[in-house]
């Protein structure tokens, strides 16, 4: 289950090379906490331990300056192509259930804040909804629909800040495009050795001060473990 407060983001080095980062769902009001990185169809799905592709993720992750985007264009962006393929991602969710017997995080409303931060004290932030659909019954994802708007009352609250929030689409689209049997028979993949380096080498640079971030497979599919 997701951590009840506030996760951080822990980048632990060793050997000067390794980084394994950790971050989860950041709020929920439930009372117990536990060691869990979960994500909506996944409490963590693959692992790293390609250093080459850490380090092509970690130069594919230098920024200059925030994303030229606004903060609602990106939203959109993230909407948009989440949205057209939301029947992809339950079909995968639920392969991963049935074949992995990961812990999806079940019926729930998730507050997800886009943002972007121009200067030290201005930040546009576009409030969304992930909303996610699940039969305890059959244990299987019923739908999955992100759309505009902060909810009434969420299940938990997560953030895309900048790099995140930029690079969100792209992610979702690549993730799709090379793991996910968008054909219908369901030979789904999971994320390689290469692709989950790439992803913590991407984001191994952010040390959260404030408000905790994400990235898209993170939020997705939980914990990053390279």
């Amino acid at each position: 289950m997701p951590q009840s407060r506030q996760t951080r983001r822990h980048f632990l080095t060793t050997s000067g090379a390794t980084v394994v980062g950790t971050v989860g769902l950041a709020t929920t009001t439930a009372s117990a906490q536990t060691d869990a990185q979960q994500g909506i169809l996944a409490d963590g799905v693959g692992e790293g331990g390609d250093l080459r592709a850490f380090i092509l993720g970690q130069i594919d992750g230098l920024s200059l300056g925030p994303p030229e985007a606004t903060a609602a264009t990106l939203a959109d962006r993230l909407r948009n192509e989440f949205n057209a393929n939301s029947s992809h991602w339950i079909n995968y969710g639920n392969w991963l259930i049935d074949e992995y017997g990961v812990t999806a995080l079940g019926d729930t409303l998730i507050a997800v804040d886009v943002k972007v931060d121009r200067w030290v004290t201005d930040t546009e932030t576009v409030a969304t909804t992930i909303d996610a659909g699940y039969d305890t019954e059959t244990d299987t994802f019923t739908s999955l629909e992100w759309r505009l708007g902060a909810p009434d009352d969420p299940d938990y609250q997560a953030a895309l800040i900048d790099d995140a929030a930029k690079n969100g689409s792209d992610e979702l689209a690549e993730f799709r495009r090379e793991f996910i049997d968008t054909s219908g028979e369901g030979n789904h993949e999971l994320p390689s050795r290469q692709y989950v380096s790439r992803m913590a080498g991407r984001y191994s640079r952010f040390v959260t001060v404030g408000d905790d971030g994400q990235s898209v497979f993170e939020l997705l599919l939980g914990e990053i473990r390279n």
